[in-house]
């Protein structure tokens, strides 16, 4: 009965409706972000905000935190649906939750002891604000089970391709890390509380993922043991061992700039770069949404049909860069205004490089999420997890020597250099051992979308920049639509396109 009742589809439609519901997970709570971020740094401060975005930073990182466990649930669940074969699911289930667990456990032990010479020496912050910051982060460290354990049944959920469930809890997760310190700030003037009632909603998340599992898969309920079984967790070992390096070296690529930052310049500075970092990367949803829906369709059908997972690496690719080009070169040419509008004038005339800079290297970042993701997905995660372990030391290097000579606007720039080669490098392994192609025209069109957003941040009139990204928008569309999408993707996106329109 049980394996009868779930199966994985692979169908187009069913593609599109995750990755819509992946696309409002994310979304949502960046509309909220664009909203109540100006108003948190008004009533904070700049450096009291600095130390709230290094807490977004640091609870982010404990995400990633749950040694692959997590991401491998979802490959090798994907797996046992894909065959129509689920008895051990519970017990991979139970296991894997009971090893994060105890993990978490000894890694907040570890940091309790470490956290006072850490704050001291890394972070560079002034006497008024230190005890309130060691608070916080020792409050942080308590969020480190919770984040951690919420992965692995995520990926449970994905795994069954629960995904409009996953992202309800998303929105609820997102418009509260916004909506929540504003409302506490406004109430009590205390980081610590802040933090909490981040901590608090998480909570509150987590048990509503443990019931939504109980109701995907009612076998969890009367298979629950507090016992190791590490048999049961060697499928998931042999992945997560690698994707645990990604896992963890990511993480500190992703963040190191802005930890860097605040000990060679300022918490202040933090502010003047995090605040348009946090804008951009919300672009990030996009591949993300796609990857996250790819990811168990590439573990489920890989073996079975590899040039399926090959069209969809290849159609996704054309999808992020089509949507995505256009609004990077919007952001880029008009970096100033934006921020001008947004915030104000010194936060335009502080940021706008580090906007510019940031928005080209989040295009070459979204397309190397797909390479990334397609390695681990089809059971090769050490790729990834090597290229990673090459490019930390000489990206930690690089970073600092930029950062220390062209401040924050130096941290952007080689920021994008950084996304470009591995981007860079990620095709062409995907080219050189699993045989994913690219349309030359594709390729070609990426090469002078790089020029073009390079070029562009020189201009300074602005009745040219919009006259010429108008101009470049309208060809791009063209030519995107002609020579980038095949017959049956046009008549994919027209079908959904009308079904759309109809509904309204």
């Amino acid at each position: 009965m049980e394996q009868s009742e779930h199966r994985f589809d692979f169908s187009n439609k069913k593609l599109l409706q995750n990755t819509t519901y992946n696309l409002l997970g994310y979304t949502v709570p960046l509309v909220f972000a664009l909203i109540f971020i100006p108003a948190l740094i008004n009533i904070l401060g700049k450096e009291r905000f600095g130390i709230l975005s290094l807490s977004w930073a640091i609870i982010g990182y404990f995400s990633f935190f749950d040694f692959g466990i997590g991401k491998s649930v979802t490959k090798v669940i994907s797996e046992r649906i894909g065959k129509n074969d689920s008895t051990q699911i519970p017990s991979i289930f139970w296991n894997s939750l009971l090893f994060i667990a105890l993990i978490s456990a000894i890694v907040v032990s570890a940091g309790l002891f470490f956290m006072p010479s850490i704050i001291k020496n890394y972070i560079n912050i002034s006497t008024e604000n230190f005890n309130e910051a060691l608070k916080t982060f020792y409050l942080i460290l308590f969020s480190i089970p919770i984040v951690t354990t919420t992965t692995s049944v995520r990926g449970f959920l994905e795994a069954y391709q629960k995904f409009d469930v996953v992202n309800f809890y998303r929105v609820i997760l997102g418009i509260s890390t916004f909506v929540l310190p504003y409302i506490v700030a406004l109430l009590i003037d205390s980081l610590f509380w802040i933090v909490f009632s981040l901590l608090f909603i998480r909570l509150l998340v987590w048990i509503f993922y443990i019931n939504s599992s109980f109701k995907t898969n009612k076998a969890l309920s009367s298979n629950f043991k507090l016992k190791l079984d590490f048999n049961i967790l060697k499928p998931v070992f042999r992945i997560s061992i690698w994707i645990t390096i990604v896992n963890i070296v990511g993480p500190i690529i992703l963040y190191s700039d802005r930890f860097l930052i605040s000990s060679l310049l300022s918490l202040t500075a933090v502010t003047y770069y995090s605040t348009p970092y946090e804008m951009i990367t919300k672009l990030l949803i996009l591949p993300t949404a796609f990857v996250g829906v790819l990811f168990p369709t590439f573990s489920a059908s890989f073996n079975n049909n590899p040039e399926q997972s090959r069209q969809l690496f290849v159609r996704s690719v054309k999808f992020i860069y089509l949507i995505l080009f256009p609004v990077v070169l919007l952001i880029s040419t008009f970096s100033y205004e934006i921020l001008y509008l947004w915030l104000d004038e010194k936060f335009a005339v502080e940021s706008h490089l580090v906007l510019k800079y940031l928005a080209i290297g989040i295009l070459f970042s979204s397309l190397s999420s797909i390479p990334n993701n397609f390695f681990q997905g089809i059971g090769k995660p050490n790729i990834p997890a090597i290229l990673n372990l090459i490019e930390l030391p000489i990206y930690i290097i690089l970073m600092y020597l930029f950062i220390k000579w062209y401040g924050i606007e130096g941290a952007a720039l080689f920021w994008m250099i950084a996304a470009g080669i591995d981007a860079f490098i990620n095709y062409f392994i995907a080219f050189l051992r699993f045989k994913v192609t690219l349309d030359n025209i594709l390729i070609t069109l990426i090469l002078i979308s790089l020029i073009v957003m390079l070029i562009f941040p020189s201009l300074s009139l602005i009745w040219i920049k919009i006259a010429l990204s108008t101009f470049i928008v309208i060809i791009f569309i063209y030519s995107g639509w002609n020579l980038i999408l095949n017959n049956n993707e046009r008549a994919f996106l027209l079908e959904n396109v009308s079904k759309f329109l109809s509904k309204k």
